[in-house]
């Protein structure tokens, strides 16, 4: 089973930048106007990454 990895959120007039908190590295944009997802680094592909901010939440789905 995957491990659930905490990212932490920093929020921008830009969107909102999320950060994991477990130390693999993963980063990942979420565009203020048009909610667009960007993954700026990938970190562990196997962790499954978890967030939240306000009304944003950020939940990985495993794909197989």
């Amino acid at each position: 089973m995957a491990r659930t990895h905490r990212m932490d959120c920093t929020v921008s007039p830009a969107g909102l930048l999320f950060e994991c908190l477990d130390g693999c590295g993963r980063r990942v944009v979420v565009d203020g106007m048009s909610g667009d997802l960007t993954i700026i680094d990938h970190g562990d592909r196997t962790a499954l990454h978890r967030s939240s901010n306000g009304g944003v939440g950020l939940t990985s789905t495993r794909v197989d």
